[in-house]
């Protein structure tokens, strides 16, 4: 018979205390015994405590994939719809994933529950140290119920020992407000206990830094909806305010030094492709989850070989056919114009998280989506950026460079680049009609007699937000990268304030002034000065909603914040019907998916369902509305 994965646990943890002088073979299915005497011992554990984090079905792909794939930011292209996803919202109880899932956060819950159980056992441990590892542990086994309890909602609490249950291992489910209440308490009994970042000088495990930034984004998931628990809007404020007001973190405000032509706010990408291995990247992200090859907490460089299976720049990434030089990447996530049309004129961020250009082959030359292209005229340097409706017909050109020299106005074509749904370079749109206008020399107009049809839509762009051309790695895999997953950036800490703060006592100027920061570094301001070209003077729930957006786009919070918000059912439906109208015809069927199958039953996909295997083993569980 097929054990549930909460059974399973506890069948393993018994296992290992018969067995308890044997050794560990596998990181991934470490599980400390009691018999721990030294603090060599008890550190080896931790790298499975954290190693649920690594898996396929979280920090992989999951979360940014086929959790958070199925919202208003991005839609895959290339993945075989046909087949079972809660990314297109066409799962069931029976999905592997799903399953799979539910079986590493539990697993990840028992790790903790033992390491708690022996951590007092080394007798040559220090005890700044002994309460740090308390704390991770008290942290990482509330995290996972976090998850639990977001995703699937009302879950078994599980806090005691797999060994300590005997037979009995029916378990009903809890109220979620039990576990949110659960989660909070653990999280800020944890805090005290662990090391703050000036301590350690890594995202790469836990901090107390991060405990507190994540405490926030709990606190606002049980203010909003389904629980509506509003007082924890105070509590989400007293968080965020009080990491923010440590002053250990802060907003990028130049870019990378080794790439000073990106904008600062592309650096934290940068440095998660690269493994934090130029910086560490502690000022603005505050938590990665680590996908190297070797120890979770050093800051090395990536090594040929390494184990990970971190999709990250190779599937959801920019769009490259070749695995030489650049690295492969299917360029499976496209942007959805919503969220292309979100960003204001200026905002670097559009560019960055949303690819402007792909690749055809090993060379590293990057093919603008849509190039426009000058000939004759006598003079030089002209260049211009040409824009498209949803359907690919071209609407306005703005100039970049005017050029100079010339005497009659150049004739001006156009390079439409499809990758991957199109047939290559070239070989996509046609029809349009335009006439450059000479002034002193230079282009100063270009206007527009006909569109055209079938050139480059948004629908092609890929996310861009980690690019395997920053790789370190010497030797790349097809499929895989080691890129680290920004769990939660200061960025993030700032617009939960500002939210908590509006929630609470409408707009007050420390508020705005906390979107401004974000919004001017958006612009390649510096974050700390006001400036007529980026700053709200006021601001709405909607300019929240869209600011998360623009700034944390494809990091995994976009599903959950609609949820909370009680948005998501009409995000779908003005997605769905959005998309019908406008999609171009090779994407109209992949881009509308999933708000398809969502608009008819947003009850029961706000949810994942109960995994089948887990009731039919535990009778005291039961299944979630419509599943």
């Amino acid at each position: 018979m097929k054990k549930n994965s909460i059974s399973f646990i506890f069948f393993f943890a018994i296992i290992l205390s018969i067995v308890s002088c044997q050794k560990n073979v596998n990181v991934s299915e470490i599980f400390p015994d009691t018999g721990i005497t030294t603090s060599g011992t008890l550190i080896a554990q931790f790298a499975g405590l954290y190693s649920p984090l690594a898996s396929n079905e979280m920090y992989a792909q999951g979360f940014f994939g086929f959790i958070n794939g199925g919202a208003d930011e991005c839609f895959n292209s290339s993945s075989n719809t046909s087949s079972v996803s809660a990314e297109y919202y066409n799962t069931n109880s029976k999905d592997v994933k799903i399953y799979n899932l539910w079986t590493y956060l539990y697993r990840g819950i028992e790790r903790a529950n033992i390491i708690l159980s022996v951590v007092n056992q080394p007798a040559d441990l220090d005890s700044v140290t002994r309460r740090d590892y308390i704390g991770q542990a008290k942290f990482l086994r509330a995290y996972y119920f976090y998850q639990l309890v977001n995703l699937y909602g009302d879950v078994p609490l599980k806090t005691q020992l797999s060994t300590s249950m005997g037979s009995d291992f029916q378990l009903p489910r809890t109220p979620s407000k039990q576990v949110y209440d659960y989660i909070i308490s653990e999280m800020t009994a944890a805090d005290s206990l662990i090391k703050p970042m000036s301590a350690v000088n890594s995202t790469l495990r836990v901090t107390q830094s991060a405990v507190e930034a994540i405490l926030a984004r709990v606190c606002l998931s049980a203010a909003g909806n389904p629980l509506n628990d509003t007082k924890r809007y105070n509590d989400a404020l007293y968080w965020s305010r009080k990491l923010i007001n440590a002053n250990i973190h802060g907003l990028y405000a130049t870019p990378h030094p080794l790439y000073p032509t990106t904008p600062s706010y592309a650096r934290v990408f940068i440095n998660n492709m690269q493994d934090n291995f130029s910086e560490n990247n502690t000022l603005e992200d505050i938590w990665d989850v680590s996908f190297l090859s070797k120890s979770n907490f050093n800051q090395i460089a990536s090594v040929v070989n390494y184990s990970s299976i971190q999709t990250l720049g190779a599937n959801m990434g920019i769009y490259n056919p070749i695995v030489a030089t650049l690295g492969y990447c299917s360029g499976a996530y496209r942007a959805f114009p919503k969220l292309f049309n979100l960003y204001g004129s200026g905002d670097l961020r559009r560019d960055w998280a949303i690819s402007p250009y792909s690749y055809k082959d090993s060379t590293p030359t990057k093919y603008p989506y849509l190039s426009v292209n000058f000939t004759g005229g006598g003079g030089t340097g002209a260049a211009a950026t040409a824009y498209t409706n949803n359907l690919g017909k071209i609407t306005s050109i703005v100039i970049d460079n005017p050029g100079s020299g010339y005497t009659t106005a150049p004739t001006i074509s156009f390079t439409s680049y499809k990758n991957a749904k199109g047939t290559g370079l070239g070989s996509t749109g046609s029809g349009a009609v335009v006439k450059a206008v000479i002034t002193n020399g230079g282009v100063s107009s270009i206007t527009i007699s006909n569109g055209g049809t079938n050139y480059t839509t948004i629908y092609d762009h890929c996310v861009g937000k980690w690019r395997r051309e920053y790789e370190v790695n010497l030797v790349k895999t097809q499929s895989y990268t080691s890129c680290e997953f920004p769990v939660i950036r200061y960025s993030d800490v700032l617009l939960m304030a500002a939210e908590a703060d509006f929630m609470l006592n409408g707009v007050t100027p420390t508020a705005v002034d906390e979107i401004n920061q974000v919004r001017r570094r958006g612009y390649g301001l510096p974050p700390n000065t006001p400036s007529t070209i980026s700053d709200l003077t006021s601001f709405t729930l909607q300019d929240i909603m869209d600011e998360r957006s623009r700034e944390l786009c494809f990091e995994a919070t976009r599903r959950s914040d609609l949820i909370r918000w009680g948005t998501i059912s009409t995000v779908m439906q003005n997605l769905l019907t959005a998309n019908q109208t406008n999609a171009p015809s090779a994407y109209q069927f992949t881009s509308t998916l999933a708000a398809s199958n969502y608009v008819t039953n947003p009850t029961q996909y706000n949810l994942l369902p109960i995994p089948y295997s887990e009731l039919g083993l535990d009778h005291l569980l039961t299944q979630n509305p419509g599943w």
